[in-house]
């Protein structure tokens, strides 16, 4: 059999650090997998076991707690209705100090007719709703951010340029004559919130942002600037790729207008797994 593939993989830190935080966290993934496979959930005081294991038709869950409260980590494993693939994912709440720490991994084994479809889990987007998140110093949000001001281009720029930032920044753009993005920033920023921030650069602080991070790397009236952890203005262009819609092609996945968003969702879900390679 092969080994399983990481499609999905996510490490957010709370800076609110407590065990009422984690509980909170901990209670998030409960609502998450009730919504999504309700005969998994254990009945009443059952869910602060330290150990639970339950399975039903195609599905399995077990999970572990430390006892301290310091880790909490939940594994389910579900088969999709046509028997071709089963989709484990990985769950952990953990105190790391000087921090809480939120991790997630998404992985698949198995062969299938269909096409793999890869999305962010649900429970992140939970978290980033419910919880205080930060990615260097900044909160992780699941809005597009404005950068239309000389003090927001500069602390957009920052935190590009952060090494403390650890997850992706997609740049949008727009002409003083159009709110025309290539994609609605709203709907992208809800879809990755939790592995990507989203941010859209006025006309006026599009100038400030190429000046200071190269003119290689500015964002473009319909484009997205796809801006992965480690940027710095001596990086190759390829590594922060700007992405534009296909217009015109014989691909039928960009026939719609929600194509391109979703083409940012899989780049999205791509990135968090290639960022925890490196």
């Amino acid at each position: 059999m092969k080994a399983p593939l990481t499609v999905v993989r996510a490490s957010l830190r709370s800076a609110t650090h407590s065990l009422e935080n984690r509980r909170r966290a901990r209670e998030l993934a409960w609502r998450w997998v009730g919504s999504k496979w309700p005969r998994l959930v254990p009945h009443g005081d059952e869910v602060e076991s330290v150990r639970i294991e339950r399975a039903a038709p195609g599905q399995e869950l077990m999970v572990s707690e430390s006892g301290d409260g310091l880790c909490w980590t939940l594994w389910l494993a579900h088969t999709d209705r046509k028997g071709g693939r089963t989709w484990m994912i990985e769950v952990e709440v953990s105190d790391a100090g000087d921090a809480d720490m939120l991790r997630i991994r998404t992985s698949c084994v198995g062969e299938s007719d269909g096409p793999l479809v890869v999305a962010p889990p649900r429970l992140l987007g939970l978290w980033v709703e419910h919880l205080d998140l930060d990615d260097g110093g900044v909160p992780v949000i699941g809005e597009p951010r404005a950068v239309d001001s000389v003090q927001r281009a500069q602390a957009f720029c920052d935190h590009v340029l952060s090494p403390s930032r650890r997850l992706p920044v997609i740049a949008l753009s727009n002409d003083p004559r159009s709110r025309y993005f290539g994609v609605d920033p709203r709907g992208l920023a809800e879809a990755v919130r939790g592995l990507a921030h989203v941010a859209c650069i006025s006309p006026d602080a599009s100038s400030m942002v190429s000046t200071t991070l190269g003119q290689d790397f500015g964002a473009q009236t319909g484009a997205a600037r796809v801006y992965a952890p480690g940027f710095n203005t001596l990086a190759a262009s390829g590594d922060h790729p700007l992405i534009r819609p296909v217009r015109g092609g014989t691909d039928a996945s960009w026939s719609d207008p929600g194509s391109f968003r979703r083409f940012l969702v899989r780049r999205a879900c791509a990135l968090s797994v290639e960022g925890s390679a490196r």
